[in-house]
């Protein structure tokens, strides 16, 4: 199962890509099934933002506390102070935000399950985010959070170390804005469609 998906994933990619890059493909899908999951957790904190190619957009931000697993998925400054001056961008903000990482070969099965054409469009949506530097993950003290954000927090995790914000910017009005991942799916792919295709393809 696990071949046989690899190779359907690499028949589609082309032939030149390695069965590395298929495991990075279905890394990037499922980094972004996880934040279209996500999606109804956030709010909108900036209603008015851009994107890396200038195209107007909002930000919506999720908000989870800062735990020790989380903290130690990266190397989070000791003191409060320090730690807000720094931030996580693109797929490495997914998984410091909570993402679970690429871990077996098994979970390429999946793939030819679900089809593996959902997995590049996938892979192609968070491939578009990722290009438009429109993910990054940052850490804030609870008393910072806006009420919208302290309000979406699970209060069954413990946040004494603080709350990692994970800031998504999407290519829409204020008013489109649908916190679900259809909608999610609906706009990145509206505006995918739109951008020029790099020399070569």
């Amino acid at each position: 199962m696990i071949l046989r998906t690899l190779s359907l994933l690499r028949s589609l990619q082309g032939a030149s890509h390695t069965a590395q890059e298929a495991q990075a493909t279905v890394q990037q899908a499922c980094d972004y099934r996880w934040l279209r999951g996500e999606l109804h957790h956030g709010a909108i904190t900036e209603p008015s933002t851009a994107l890396a190619d200038g195209t107007p957009g909002v930000t919506i931000t999720l908000a989870y506390p800062a735990t020790r697993a989380r903290l130690a998925g990266g190397r989070w400054p000791e003191t409060p102070e320090e730690r807000e001056r720094c931030f996580v961008e693109g797929a490495h903000a997914c998984r410091a935000a909570g993402a679970p990482a690429y871990r077996t070969l098994e979970s390429l099965s999946r793939g030819l399950a679900e089809g593996a054409a959902s997995v590049l469009t996938d892979a192609a949506r968070l491939q578009y985010l990722l290009q438009q530097r429109a993910l990054r993950l940052a850490w804030r003290r609870p008393e910072a959070l806006p009420p919208a954000l302290a309000r979406r927090l699970d209060s069954g995790e413990p946040a004494a170390d603080g709350v990692f914000l994970l800031a998504l910017s999407v290519p829409a009005r204020r008013e489109e804005v649908v916190l679900n991942g259809a909608w999610l799916d609906r706009t990145l792919d509206r505006y995918r469609r739109i951008l020029p295709r790099p020399a070569g393809r």
